[in-house]
């Protein structure tokens, strides 16, 4: 990972800690749009929202903002121990 994209990661990471201790109007304004998460409504690979930390079912992220397909990806996918 370069140094860029790991600074942008904690950045984002500590954005998302912060919007969750402040509730769900600051977790609204700190999301990400789809564009700037490179979220697409397929999978990659065995990659898939539905399987990802972040994801909040049936449909959202806490990191992007708008409806999440279950079968998407975006480039901050994490995935949850124990996904298939």
């Amino acid at each position: 990972m370069d140094g860029a994209r790991g600074l942008s990661r904690r950045l984002l990471l500590g954005a998302a800690a912060a919007a969750w201790f402040t509730g769900e109007a600051a977790a609204q304004q700190q999301k990400l749009t789809r564009a700037e998460a490179k979220y697409q409504d397929l999978p990659h690979g065995q990659q898939r929202c539905s399987i990802c930390l972040q994801f909040l079912p049936p449909g959202q992220c806490q990191l992007v903002a708008g409806p999440i397909n279950p079968n998407g990806w975006c480039q901050f996918f994490a995935a949850r121990e124990n996904a298939r």
